[in-house]
């Protein structure tokens, strides 16, 4: 199946999700992060603020604040492609923005550094070995290039899939996370 039809076929799928089905579910991937010694260390974590067909990230956002961590949500720069992360400390930091994401603020701080940081990203689809069917943008393929830390996708059971199309330029996250699963890939470095 090809990655377009793929996206569409999944994206139907979690649209006929209820939303308290999602939130519940949601809240056990967010259950089975909390317990990794990658988020227990981590001093950082950056986080994409979910939409209405993606996990739900409002559990981590709220725990990580809670928590005392730094929390950076992407700003995307449609011009170029390119994203980049900035400090939040609470969701009044966020507005509406491109693709009816919300991202923070003007005012918020640029995140640079990101010493024992943990990036938590969106997939609609992840193999075992970490590669993902994103939204077909590429923003989180060139942004990991750079970026030194621990990656972590987070999907619901039924999709996780071993048929998904990977391109050169994909880059795979480090460990994947689901309701029920968690599993490490071979490019996975813990936080030290």
């Amino acid at each position: 199946m090809e990655k377009k039809e793929l996206r569409r076929s999944i994206m139907h799928a979690r649209r006929a999700l209820s939303i308290e089905l999602l939130r519940s579910r949601s809240q056990s991937i967010a259950e089975q992060l909390f317990g990794l010694d990658d988020y227990k260390k981590s001093e950082t974590i950056l986080c994409f603020v979910s939409t209405r067909i993606e996990v739900d990230t409002s559990p981590i956002l709220t725990r990580a604040f809670a928590d005392g961590k730094k929390v950076a949500a992407p700003r995307c720069r449609t011009d170029s492609n390119q994203m980049d992360f900035y400090y939040i400390n609470s969701r009044d930091d966020l507005e509406p923005a491109a693709y009816s994401l919300l991202e923070p603020v003007q005012h918020c701080e640029k995140a640079e550094s990101f010493s024992r940081a943990l990036c938590i990203v969106p997939g609609l689809a992840y193999n075992t070995d970490g590669h993902r069917l994103g939204f077909g943008k590429g923003y989180y393929d060139r942004f990991l290039k750079g970026f030194d830390g621990v990656t972590c996708g987070l999907i619901f059971d039924e999709n996780i899939r071993d048929d998904l199309p990977v391109e050169p330029d994909d880059v795979p996250v480090m460990v994947v996370v689901s309701e029920t699963q968690t599993f490490f890939t071979g490019s996975y470095e813990p936080i030290g």
